[in-house]
C-alpha cells in the first residue's frame, strides 16, 4: 500500500480509535468504577459501587470486548454494504474509498494485544 493510503487509513483508525473506542471505555469505564460524577449515571448503576475488584475488572473487560465487536461488525458492514455505504476521502484533489484501501475494515482494529492495529497504535486506554 502506498504511503498517502496508509496515511489516510490510520487517520480514520486514528479518529475512530480516539472519537469512538477511547471515549466509550472512558465514560463507561468511570460509571463501573463509580467515579463518574453524572447524577443520573451514580443513581442508576449504584449496584457498582458494592462491586469487588475481581468482578470490576471483568465488567471492564467484557466492555472492551463488546466495545471491539460492534466497531468491528460496523466496519464489516459498511464493506459488506460497499455498493450502498461509502467511505469517501479526498486527499490532494484524488478521491479514495476506505473501502477499496483496506484489505478488511474490520481486521484494521485488531484487538489482540500481540497484533498490529488500530487498538494498538492509538488507543490512550
Amino acid at each position: 500500500m502506498d504511503k498517502q493510503k496508509e496515511e489516510i487509513l490510520d487517520y480514520f483508525g486514528k479518529c475512530v480509535i480516539e472519537e469512538v473506542y477511547d471515549a466509550a471505555l472512558y465514560s463507561a469505564g468511570r460509571t463501573v468504577d463509580y467515579t463518574t460524577k453524572n447524577k443520573i449515571d451514580l443513581k442508576h448503576y449504584s449496584e457498582f459501587k458494592t462491586l469487588s475488584d475481581k468482578q470490576r475488572e471483568k465488567v471492564h473487560e467484557l466492555l472492551k470486548e463488546t466495545t471491539v465487536d460492534i466497531i468491528y461488525r460496523f466496519l464489516e458492514m459498511i464493506e459488506e454494504h460497499d455498493e450502498e455505504f461509502k467511505i469517501i476521502v479526498e486527499k490532494d484533489n484524488v478521491t479514495y474509498s476506505l473501502t477499496d484501501i483496506s484489505e478488511k475494515m474490520g481486521s484494521e482494529m485488531a484487538a489482540v494485544d500481540d497484533e498490529e492495529g488500530w487498538i494498538k497504535k492509538f488507543s490512550k486506554i
